[in-house]
């Protein structure tokens, strides 16, 4: 079940926290590996694929710096690239903890949110469908989601339609583009918390810079809004934010990401 649609805080940093809340619960419920981490201050999950997200610890506020060095050592010793993303800018104690095991600056995440009067217009080009996908194409879409993010296939069957439909069941939407009957471009809804929070929005690069990014992130949300939805929101890179922006995006705050690679 989800939550009866809502709106986030009129005030800063608690709107921007609310933005972060619903990632860290989304990677917990849908993206956590069986043997994932999941305490009151951390969420971690290694794979040993050769990507930072799929070596990845996500610490919330209440982290101490002893909460960040005990719980980010495991990935240190992993031998392969990571990462540890705080749900905020991070304290300057917690960016130290995390220096101190190796990890440099990589991003500074924008956590942003829109409103239906707010969401521009988008329109796909000629010879592009837009749809919603079902569990049983839960291959198809992990394919394109990987190869359109630049990742490992089993970091990408970690989004996997069919991993929500049995963790969350009502709670993902997933959805594709497609251009001569094969997935392009990819994103999905998640509805928790009375929020629809926007996840893997990933075009493959050769039909990149045609509006798919922009109209698979718009068009769940005005899905969402059918339902009741009124607030959507997403966490964005740095180069992703300025496509947000134009849509109607609207930034509160911003998460710490720091990647640490082996020599």
């Amino acid at each position: 079940m989800t939550a009866a649609p809502c709106s986030l805080p009129a005030t800063e940093p608690a709107a921007g926290n609310q933005i972060a809340d619903h990632l860290d619960y989304f990677f917990r419920t849908v993206l956590a590996p069986d043997d994932a981490l999941k305490s009151p201050t951390c969420f971690r999950y290694i794979t040993g694929e050769p990507h930072p997200l799929g070596n990845l610890a996500v610490f919330n506020r209440a982290a101490s710096p002893s909460d960040v060095i005990r719980d980010a050592e495991p990935l240190r010793e992993a031998g392969v690239p990571t990462a540890i993303a705080f749900l905020d800018a991070g304290t300057p104690e917690q960016i130290a903890a995390a220096s101190s095991l190796g990890f440099a600056a990589a991003e500074s995440m924008p956590l942003m949110s829109v409103t239906p009067d707010r969401l521009a217009a988008t329109k796909l080009p000629d010879g592009y469908t837009c749809r919603e996908v079902m569990p049983a194409e839960a291959d198809a879409w992990a394919r394109a989601v990987s190869d359109g993010y630049g990742l490992p296939r089993a970091i990408g069957r970690l989004f996997g339609v069919d991993r929500a439909a049995a963790r969350a069941p009502g709670a993902a939407h997933y959805y594709a583009a497609e251009h001569e009957g094969r997935m392009v471009a990819t994103s999905l809804v998640f509805l928790h918390d009375g929020l629809a929070g926007i996840y893997g929005v990933a075009t493959l690069p050769e039909h990149r810079g045609r509006g798919l990014g922009g109209h698979l992130t718009a068009e769940p949300l005005r899905a969402a809004w059918r339902r009741g939805y009124t607030t959507g929101l997403l966490q964005a890179s740095e180069m992703g934010a300025p496509v947000y922006t134009r849509l109607g995006f609207h930034t509160h705050g911003h998460m710490a990401l720091l990647a640490r690679v082996p020599e």
